[in-house]
C-alpha cells in the first residue's frame, strides 16, 4: 500500500514538472503577435510623438556625458539623491521634479551615464 502512494506522488510530481517545464507556445506567439504591431519606426516616432516627449529626447541627448556640477547648474539642487560605492565605482542618481515632469540621471563616477524624463500626467 506503500509503494503505491509512493508512486501516486512520484506521478503527481512528474505531471507538475511536465506542466510547469512545458513550451507553451501558443502563449508565446501570441506576445509575439501583440508586440510586432507596436514597433515603430524612428520616422513614425518622430511624426507621432508631442513636444513633451521631443523635448525630453533632445534633453536625454544633452544630458549624457555631462558632470554633477553641470547638471546641478542645469537644474538646481536635486528633490532625490542616492548614492551607492562599490569598489572604485561611485554611483549616484539625482532626480527633479518639476511642473512638466520628473528627470532622473544616473552618474558613474561623477558622470551621466543614463537619464529618463517622465512627463507628468
Amino acid at each position: 500500500m506503500l509503494n503505491h502512494i509512493r508512486l501516486m506522488f512520484i506521478a503527481l510530481f512528474m505531471g507538475l514538472f511536465l506542466i510547469a517545464c512545458g513550451d507553451d507556445s501558443a502563449q508565446q506567439d501570441a506576445a509575439e503577435e501583440t508586440a510586432a504591431p507596436s514597433e515603430m519606426t524612428s520616422e513614425e516616432t518622430a511624426t507621432d510623438t508631442g513636444t513633451e516627449e521631443a523635448a525630453a529626447a533632445e534633453e536625454k541627448d544633452s544630458v549624457e556625458g555631462m558632470t554633477e556640477e553641470e547638471a546641478i547648474a542645469k537644474w538646481g539642487e536635486p528633490d532625490v539623491t542616492q548614492t551607492r560605492t562599490i569598489d572604485s565605482l561611485t554611483i549616484t542618481h539625482h532626480e527633479w521634479h518639476g511642473e512638466d515632469g520628473t528627470t532622473a540621471v544616473q552618474f558613474q563616477n561623477g558622470v551621466a551615464k543614463f537619464s529618463q524624463f517622465v512627463p507628468a500626467e
